[in-house]
């Protein structure tokens, strides 16, 4: 699996810091960007954050299933698609994929916890699995087939 950045390879993110998301590239991945919604003030975007973490931390070990929206279980998209709404009445698409077309690039500068990061596993081809970027070193909450996890997205195995 790869992950896309720019035209290339990617990692991809939409954040919970405003309703105007955006994408940026992460620095120390060949491939990676990521989207996030930043007009709120700061303020708004750290009590975002919050409510996102919060809901996040309501689901954390729960199962993976394809095709899953939640409360009880969730695919990927639909783990960001069920917590973006409870924590901040938020509508994002369905699919991981319609996602990440949902949203603008930002500068890897301007990412931050909240944000949707995008990984791809056939060279930028499609859009194959999203996670929530939480904070700690390179950190991402995703559901997948170990369930609601947090882990760091430049492990090898999303890194391709």
């Amino acid at each position: 699996m790869t992950v896309l950045m720019g035209l290339t390879f990617s990692i991809h993110s939409v954040s919970a810091h405003g309703f105007s998301p955006q994408v940026a590239p992460l620095s120390d991945s060949p491939s990676a960007e990521v989207h996030h919604p930043s007009s709120q003030p700061s303020s708004a975007s750290s009590n975002s954050f919050t409510a996102i973490q919060t809901v996040l931390s309501q689901h954390m070990g729960q199962p993976y299933l394809w095709g899953a929206t939640g409360p009880t279980a969730f695919d990927c998209s639909g783990l960001t698609q069920y917590t973006f709404k409870k924590a901040l009445n938020l509508n994002l698409n369905r699919t991981a994929e319609q996602q990440f077309n949902q949203f603008r690039h930002v500068s890897h500068d301007q990412v931050r916890p909240g944000d949707l990061i995008f990984f791809s596993y056939n060279h930028g081809q499609s859009i194959d699995h999203v996670g929530i970027i939480v904070e700690g070193q390179n950190m991402m909450v995703d559901a997948q087939n170990r369930g609601v996890i947090r882990e760091c997205y430049l492990v090898p195995w999303w890194r391709g």
